[in-house]
C-alpha cells in the first residue's frame, strides 16, 4: 500500500492496520542503490545512514531491536521498473542472490518524478525516492514493523480533522525524535505503563529512556483512551525546521470495546496544548482536562521524570443494565445483561445480586467473553440483579428480574 506525496513534509509510506507483535532481536537490513544510470549518492552516504538508523532503533528499543545495515554495490535495472513506484517490483527485477540472508531491503533510487512520494514501504521492502537521510529511513522501516503514522487531531472551533503527519515528536509523524509511548507499546518496547485506578500522583520516566520508571500513563474512559508520555529532550522536526521543547504530550484514540462512541476516528492522534500555541507538550503547572471526566496536571517535569497528578471528575453514576435471565438446568440459573449507557469514565465492573445480597463481582469484559454468568442456586424463586460501577467509583442502581430455579 502507498500513501500520496505530502508537499510540506515530502513523506509517504504504507499504513498497516494489523496489530504489531513484539519487535525484538536482529533484522539484517540491506541498503541498495538501484538506478537506470544516474548515481546521486555515494556509498559512504548509504553506510552513514545505515549506521545512524540502526543506532536509532537500538536506542528507541533500549537494545531490544537492532537493524544492522549492509550496503550492496549499485545495481542497474530497466528504467521501466522504476515507474512502478514499488520496492517489491525492484526486488523482483534484481538477482535474488543479492538479498539472501537479509530481513529488510532498502532501495535508494534517483528521483523518479512520476512517483508521488519520497518514501514507500511494503512489509519487508522500502523505497527511498531520490532522498536519503536517517529520519526518512527510520520512518519507512517503522512501517515495516507495522507502525502507522503519528498524526495530530486538529480542531478549529467545532470542526476537527486528522493531520496525517502532524505528530511533531515521533519520526512516524513530522518529528525527528523517538517513537512515542503508544508506538513503543505496540512493539513491546516500554519498560512498563501505569493505569491510574484513582486520584493520586504518578511518576513516569522519559520516553527516550533508559529508565526504570513506567514510560506512559494511560487513562481509559467510556469512549476514548489517552496516552501521556514525558519527552525529556527537545525534538526537532522531520526536516529540522522547528524544535519542540521537553514536556508531557498526550495522544488519544478510541477505547477498545468502549461504552460510547469516541470523537477520535483512530489511534495515535496527538492532542493540542490549548495554552501552548505551537508548543504541543504540557509544561509544569499546566493541566489536560476532559470536562466532567478527568483532569491531569503536570506537577513537575524534568529530564529524568515527570510527576503527574490525576483526578477523576466524573460524578455521574452509570445507568441500569438491561437484564435477562432463565433457569438453564437443575440448580442453575443464567443471568445476562446489556451494558448501560455511559459517557464518562466508563464501566469498570458489575456486581451480581441474589435475593438482595451481593453474590459476585465481575469485570466489564465478561460481556464480551461470555455474555453473562451462570449461578448455582437452591431450587425455587429468586430475585436476581445487576448493577454497574464505573472507573471513577460511581455506583449505579440495580436492575432486577425473577427466576424460578428447577
Amino acid at each position: 500500500m502507498r500513501t500520496l506525496w505530502l508537499v510540506v513534509l515530502g513523506l509517504a509510506a504504507a499504513i498497516f492496520a494489523s496489530p504489531a507483535a513484539a519487535a525484538t532481536g536482529q533484522l539484517r537490513t540491506l541498503y541498495v542503490q538501484a538506478t537506470w544510470g544516474p548515481v546521486p549518492f555515494m556509498q559512504a552516504d548509504l553506510e552513514r545512514v545505515a549506521r545512524e538508523t540502526d543506532a536509532y532503533f537500538q536506542a528507541s528499543s533500549s537494545g531490544r531491536l537492532s537493524m544492522p545495515g549492509s550496503v550492496a554495490a549499485p545495481i542497474q535495472l530497466r528504467r521501466a521498473a522504476f515507474d512502478s513506484c514499488d520496492a517489491t517490483v525492484l526486488r523482483n527485477e534484481a538477482p535474488a542472490a543479492i538479498f539472501e540472508g537479509f530481513d529488510r531491503l532498502l532501495f535508494v533510487t534517483p528521483r523518479v518524478a512520476s512517483c508521488p512520494f519520497a518514501g514507500e514501504a511494503n512489509p519487508t521492502e522500502v523505497l527511498l525516492n531520490g532522498a536519503l537521510y536517517r529520519n526518512l529511513a527510520a520512518h519507512e522501516l517503522g512501517h515495516t514493523l507495522t507502525l502507522d503514522h503519528a498524526s495530530r487531531w486538529r480542531c478549529f472551533g467545532n470542526s476537527c480533522s486528522v493531520e496525517e503527519y502532524g505528530g511533531p515528536f515521533s519520526v512516524m509523524g513530522s518529528g525527528g525524535g523517538d517513537l512515542n509511548a503508544f508506538e513503543k507499546s505496540r512493539l513491546g518496547w516500554l519498560t512498563s505503563l501505569v493505569r491510574p485506578r484513582g486520584s493520586g500522583t504518578y511518576e513516569i520516566g522519559p520516553i527516550e529512556g533508559p529508565t526504570t520508571r513506567p514510560q506512559a500513563l494511560v487513562v481509559t474512559t467510556a469512549a476514548s483512551e489517552f496516552w501521556f508520555e514525558s519527552r525529556g529532550l527537545q525534538t526537532s522536526s522531520f526536516v529540522g525546521s522547528s524544535v519542540q521543547p521537553p514536556g508531557v504530550s498526550v495522544v488519544a484514540g478510541p477505547a477498545v470495546g468502549g461504552d460510547a462512541s469516541s470523537p477520535f476516528p483512530r489511534d495515535n492522534l496527538l492532542l493540542a496544548n490549548p495554552s501552548g500555541g505551537a508548543r504541543y507538550a504540557f509544561a509544569g503547572g499546566e493541566s489536560f482536562v476532559r470536562p466532567g471526566i478527568f483532569r491531569l496536571t503536570v506537577q513537575r517535569h524534568a529530564p529524568e521524570a515527570a510527576a503527574l497528578r490525576f483526578q477523576w471528575l466524573d460524578r455521574l453514576a452509570p445507568g441500569r443494565p438491561r437484564v435477562r435471565g432463565r433457569s438453564v438446568r437443575r440448580g442453575r440459573a443464567r443471568i445476562e445483561w446489556d451494558a448501560p449507557r455511559e459517557r464518562g469514565s466508563g464501566i469498570e465492573r458489575y456486581t451480581l445480586l441474589v435475593d438482595g445480597r451481593a453474590r459476585r463481582t465481575v469485570g466489564r469484559d465478561v460481556l464480551y467473553i461470555s455474555g453473562g454468568i451462570n449461578l448455582r442456586l437452591p431450587r425455587g424463586p429468586h430475585r436476581l440483579g445487576v448493577l454497574a460501577t464505573d472507573r471513577a467509583g460511581n455506583r449505579g442502581r440495580a436492575s432486577w428480574l425473577r427466576v424460578r430455579v428447577k
